[in-house]
């Protein structure tokens, strides 16, 4: 079952000042990190994850990674999984076993007090001291060290009378742990996880993928919400290296590095990022590059010749950051990492190619949408073209080719769709050079060969001959459309948070946002998704009121009631889902989001790497509404809409309805309008709906109906088949 975190913190402004109306914020979470503990057993869910032991393989030259995969460490949350073994520890080895009494012992000698009837010390005799291993069970692998000990207690014999005991503080108790061993893998690259791998926070990277460094934990937590404290946060530490007998002492280290990039926060003059390298024979690390906090818009490449009484077997190097500790503050991004030996320190170009983004929507405004309304009209909702972004890193003009897959779904081993026609064709890219590819996309992807998973996946790939690619796997990069019951303006991604200062009205101090959705015909609503980031101070007794609009200018509200939980935030991926108490007819043009009742604003997940401001709207006083302000960055509000759920088989099967089966006539009409349907045996029922959604008349099918007792204007004419399918037609009743 997915936890859900109930955090009750308040709003954190960043952009703006706290008189501002709207404002953008730093994120304080990251959902994209939240950890899934589904399927655990529940004793494994108290472990810590100090108790695993994570073991690695010494590796060999070249050690490179440009994070276009992920090749962190991951947890092991299954405990049926193969490379987990768990091993029991004691604090206390007495004779080469665990010590098996709970009575301690201490350093001090105690004593065994013989006494007579008259209670007078006739001998005082040192209890029997041990010799045993102790060890505290803090810290993996577990170490033990060797003490001379007694009995924490001392005790008094008297000739036909019961030993008297008193117990002294022991120094020494028994106690265990188990620490659970994973075996290494052979693919981890790095020991740890608490650095972020993304492909939404650089700018221009050199591949498609960065490593972000922050204030956030592995978690996606902040490492103290609380107290705002300079700490040392992020780590990323390669796995073990052999460095011992190389044929040359030319091993460099080299990676990219951006300050800032897509985030809002750049880190400041007291932050600062670091490299170290690990001496496997005196077990320390030593600095070995930093850089205080600036801001810029390029990468910059580091090249660092690692000294000589490093090249041993054993050798590790790391990245660490000093960062704000109460959010995604002070952020860092670095790329291609690459580790060598025969190199120098002057080499800037490899013999590479890459994207440097990921593969973007092949539909044209959003990232999500529901099928039925995508099957409605394909060619209205898929992109015209698919653009990406190639660099290529050498200083030669290369010939590159590239080509975008569309898979059938229905049919293994098999394309949909594949442009360009000749695998043969390419472009000359010039040294040094980030290239933008255009790729068509004319065609429409048949709702049919849509499977259950809801989506469909378009993959782009990218190749240079006949040279060898320095790095494969950013030649690739997917795109997944995905086709299921929501809307999606945003990627699922949060860059920032997005909220609205509350001001004095009637209602007391509230606050609205809402975003602007335009569908193809008028459908039922049944739930607003939404993401709300984790704020400062408590907000557990704000009030939030899910509401829809079918107009903001003027406000017609369609829907509105308080939502029964204060903001949640849910595992894994951050999203929650408010059901409505009763579906929603809504009509082709509405709005969702929420007025907010209480002194704090509220922040919502703001994705920047997509551009819908233009559908966002705020309001202080719910009557006046306004676009997000000028010194908002373009984004999107992770706001969706989530319709009544259509069946969804294996395949979605052609409607048995199609356009052509419904004809209405006249139309205009001053009143009467005559329907006819191809299969009018399987048609149930007609709806008609006004522009704001309400449902003016709902009736069993008949070939005629007469409207004229309807005010003037533009209606929707809904008829239904006994699979729930529609047909709709916009009616004009005129005089």
């Amino acid at each position: 079952m997915v936890r859900k975190l109930q955090l009750f913190f308040g709003a954190m402004l960043f952009v703006a000042t706290l008189h501002a109306q709207d404002y953008l914020t730093v994120p304080t979470a990251n959902p994209a990190l939240f950890q899934e503990n589904e399927g655990l057993p529940n004793q494994k869910l108290e472990v810590f994850e100090e108790n695993f032991i994570y073991l690695y393989d010494t590796l060999s030259l070249p050690f490179i990674d440009d994070f276009s995969t992920n090749r962190q460490r991951k947890r092991i949350t299954d405990v049926a999984n193969p490379r987990l073994s768990d091993s029991v520890f004691y604090k206390i080895i007495l004779g080469g076993r665990p010590y098996p009494d709970t009575i301690g012992f201490t350093l001090d000698s105690t004593f065994k007090y013989l006494v007579n009837p008259s209670g007078d010390t006739i001998q005082k005799v040192p209890n029997i001291n041990f010799s045993i291993l102790y060890s505290d069970l803090t810290s993996s692998p577990v170490q033990y060290l060797s003490y001379s000990v007694f009995p924490a207690y001392n005790y008094t014999e008297q000739a036909g009378v019961s030993k008297d005991t008193v117990f002294v503080e022991a120094e020494f108790e028994q106690d265990s742990v188990v620490f659970f061993t994973v075996a290494p893998n052979g693919t981890d690259l790095w020991t740890d996880a608490s650095a972020y791998i993304n492909r939404t926070y650089g700018l221009n990277p050199p591949s498609v993928g960065v490593a972000t460094f922050d204030g956030l934990n592995e978690q996606g937590l902040p490492y103290d919400f609380e107290n705002p404290l300079r700490v040392i946060a992020d780590f990323l530490t390669s796995t073990p290296l052999r460095l011992g007998n190389l044929p040359d002492t030319n091993v460099y280290l080299s990676f990219f590095y951006q300050p800032k990039g897509l985030a809002l926060d750049p880190p400041e003059s007291d932050d600062s990022l670091v490299v170290e390298f690990y001496n496997a024979s005196t077990r320390r690390w030593s600095g070995a590059w930093n850089s205080v906090g600036f801001s810029a818009d390029t990468f910059s490449q580091v090249i660092l010749r690692v000294p000589t009484q490093f090249h041993l077997d054993g050798f590790r190097f790391r990245f660490k950051n000093y960062a704000n500790s109460t959010g995604a503050f002070d952020q860092w991004h670095i790329d291609y990492v690459y580790l060598d030996h025969n190199r120098t320190d002057v080499q800037e170009f490899y013999n590479d190619i890459a994207y440097i983004y990921d593969a973007p929507s092949l539909l044209r405004d959003y990232y999500a949408m529901p099928w039925w309304h995508y099957k409605n009209n394909p060619a209205s909702y898929m992109a015209d073209t698919c653009i990406t972004f190639v660099k290529n890193a050498t200083d030669n003009t290369l010939s590159v080719y590239n080509f975008i897959n569309v898979p059938d779904t229905t049919t293994p081993n098999t394309n949909f769709y594949a442009f360009p026609p000749n695998p043969n064709s390419f472009s000359q890219l010039p040294g040094n050079f980030i290239q933008r590819f255009a790729y068509p996309i004319p065609f429409e992807f048949p709702a049919a060969k849509i499977d259950t998973s809801g989506a469909f996946e378009s993959i782009f790939d990218i190749e240079f001959r006949p040279r060898t690619d320095f790095i494969k796997s950013n030649d690739t990069v997917i795109s997944r459309t995905v086709l299921k019951d929501f809307y999606a303006y945003d990627d699922g991604s949060a860059e920032a948070g997005y909220g609205v200062n509350p001001a004095l009205s009637t209602d007391g101090l509230v606050a609205y946002m809402a975003i602007q959705y335009n569908i193809p015909f008028p459908d039922t609503l049944k739930g607003i998704q939404t993401y709300f980031l984790p704020q400062a101070v408590d907000i557990s007794k704000q009030r939030i009121f899910l509401t829809v609009w079918s107009s903001v200018s003027p406000p017609v509200v369609l829907y509105e009631r308080e939502a029964s939980a204060s903001p949640v935030y849910s595992e894994p991926n951050g999203m929650v889902t408010y059901s409505l108490d009763t579906p929603l007819v809504v009509g082709q043009t509405f709005f969702v989001g929420f007025k907010t009742v209480g002194a704090n604003s509220v922040n919502v997940g703001y994705d920047l790497n997509t551009n819908h401001k233009n559908k966002m709207f705020f309001s202080q006083n719910g009557t006046t509404w306004s676009a997000p302000s000028a010194g908002i960055k373009d984004g999107a509000l992770m706001l969706r809409p989530v319709f009544r759920n259509r069946v969804f088989d294996v395949s979605v099967e052609e409607n048995k309805l199609n356009q052509s089966d419904l004809v209405v006539y006249p139309n205009p009409t001053s009143g009467i309008l005559n329907l006819k349907v191809t299969d009018q045996q399987n048609v149930e029922s007609i709806a008609l709906q006004d522009l704001t959604g309400k449902l003016v008349l709902n009736t069993r099918f008949q070939n005629q109906l007469d409207i004229s007792f309807l005010p003037k204007g533009i209606y929707f004419l809904k008829v239904q088949n006994s699979d729930g399918e529609q047909l709709t037609r916009k009616v004009i009743l005129s005089e």
